[in-house]
């Protein structure tokens, strides 16, 4: 009889160390992380600004053709555009001129990667005075009313340039339907409409700093979801975006959110972008590049089906981790 401890077995490479060839380890690995699983923030800068920043993807417009053209290389498929605006006063008028700098962006990344997917930021903070998302009435308050109209105005005015999805960042119910029946009155049917679900973080800071955004007075937490309340209220607002007419959803923070993704996940069909925000950069950074592709797979098993991400390029999305 032979005694199955005695037995020789080669060193454990699959599932179960008795059952431990590596074509069996390969067949039930999984899907792995790919560059088309990742999208780019582009944040447009003034042409006087350096090109390198602390953020990837922050480049001059006349830097952005490079840019994306290696992203393209890379295999990712898509980048979301956001401009350091100009002109700024208290109607936010510099959003609507017609070569401003977001139009410019749009119209770079469509001539240096033709098939890469456009979506744009929707929102009045790098375009007014106080680097507030909204409009306001003479006496503080919110002009919602024109908030709208300036929102619905931006949103053609991107897909116009050749956006192909719009993404109303200020969560105000009502904007998303507004926006959707202005694409839609434009001839812009084909155009989608990705509202965030933005959480309150300090996660966002390195964004708004280079970008000007921070408002002068006050905040914007009435914008955005509590964090102890986020895995409840994300749901509720999820579902007003999609009765109003949106095609996909935005999730960001999502280092700090991932019990959040899940349960999205589970209860929208709709296709879910995790964004890695700016602020989770700079821990990514001390993950090194295995670390990075760890945690970008971890956001896509959590159920993001695109992952926005400063990450997207470094490492190589490709390379699978370390064995």
């Amino acid at each position: 009889m032979t005694i199955l401890t005695a037995r020789t077995t080669p060193a454990p490479e699959g599932i179960s160390p008795t059952r431990a060839r590596r074509a069996v380890r390969a067949l039930y690995a999984g899907p792995t992380l790919t560059a088309a699983d990742l999208s780019a923030p582009l944040l447009a800068l003034p042409d006087t600004e350096p090109v390198e920043t602390a953020l990837p993807g922050a480049v001059p417009v006349p830097g952005i053709a490079a840019t994306v053209g290696r992203w393209a290389d890379l295999g990712i498929r898509g980048v979301k555009v956001f401009a350091y605006g100009h002109d700024r006063d208290g109607r936010a008028t510099g959003a609507l001129l017609p070569g401003n700098r977001m139009v410019r962006a749009i119209a770079a990344v469509k001539a240096a990667a033709p098939e890469t997917a456009v979506t744009t930021e929707v929102c009045g903070c790098s375009w007014t005075d106080h680097g507030r998302c909204l409009l306001l009435c003479d006496d503080g308050g919110i002009d919602l009313d024109a908030t709208y109209t300036l929102m619905a105005a931006m949103a053609v005015r991107h897909a116009d340039a050749g956006a192909d999805v719009v993404s109303p960042t200020a969560m105000l119910d009502g904007s998303v339907r507004v926006v959707r029946d202005a694409l839609d009155e434009a001839g812009h049917r084909d155009v989608g409409v990705n509202p965030n679900l933005a959480i309150h973080t300090g996660l966002y800071g390195p964004f708004k700093a280079l970008m000007a955004t921070d408002p002068r007075a006050g905040h914007r937490r009435g914008l955005q979801l509590e964090p102890g309340r986020a895995e409840r209220d994300t749901l509720v607002q999820a579902r007003r975006w999609i009765t109003e007419g949106a095609d996909s959803l935005t999730l960001q923070p999502v280092m700090t959110a991932v019990d959040v993704l899940v349960r999205l996940r589970d209860d929208q069909p709709v296709p879910v972008v995790a964004y890695s925000t700016s602020g989770e950069w700079n821990a990514l950074k001390a993950l090194g590049p295995a670390g990075m592709v760890e945690y970008l797979g971890m956001l896509k098993r959590a159920g993001a089906d695109q992952i926005l991400t400063f990450a997207a390029s470094t490492p190589p999305p490709s390379a699978p981790p370390s064995p």
